[in-house]
């Protein structure tokens, strides 16, 4: 099997999985007690088996499942080290998309947008896709391009979740 060398993908691959991972975690966390259980209903399994089923995968080893941040964390990266990681792409590629400062900005720049969008968002349910054609149509914006590129530029090092993981 021949493994992508190309950063530029793995890090559209790994930005997906971080963002469906908030996706779910938006909508579908509930309270147990003191805990956070993450309960995805059947008929989003479903849909997101037809629909997209990489993403189904990772949904599937999270529903049902105590979840906090770390362990939120700690999931994103296992998922991506075993998907991705000498996979989809050549072990150098992950290791690579974590410090790149594109993966960084990116990820920087979508959590803008869901804190932005967060009240709109909790209006009413809104499949993954739908979501990220909402955000890639504020993400084509003339202004968010020109903050990027000034984040760019400037060289800020936006904190990012860190994937030992995949290294």
């Amino acid at each position: 099997m021949i493994r992508s060398v190309s950063v530029k993908s793995a890090i559209k691959d790994a930005l997906k999985v971080f963002q469906f991972d908030q996706w779910v975690r938006f909508y579908f966390v509930v309270e147990k007690g003191e805990e956070l259980w993450i309960e995805i209903p059947q008929e989003v399994l479903d849909a997101l088996k037809e629909d997209d089923p990489d993403m189904h995968r990772y949904a599937d080893l999270i529903n049902n499942a105590i979840t906090d941040y770390n362990r939120s964390q700690e999931n994103v990266c296992s998922y991506i080290a075993g998907r991705l990681d000498g996979q989809k792409y050549e072990q150098t590629v992950l290791p690579q998309v974590f410090d790149n400062s594109t993966f960084k900005v990116e990820m920087y720049i979508f959590n803008v947008w869901l804190k932005m969008h967060e009240p709109h968002l909790d209006e009413e349910y809104m499949d993954f896709a739908g979501w990220m054609e909402m955000y890639d149509g504020w993400n084509s914006l003339d202004e968010v391009k020109a903050y990027r590129a000034k984040l760019v530029e400037s060289g800020t090092d936006p904190q990012v979740p860190d994937c030992t993981t995949a290294q």
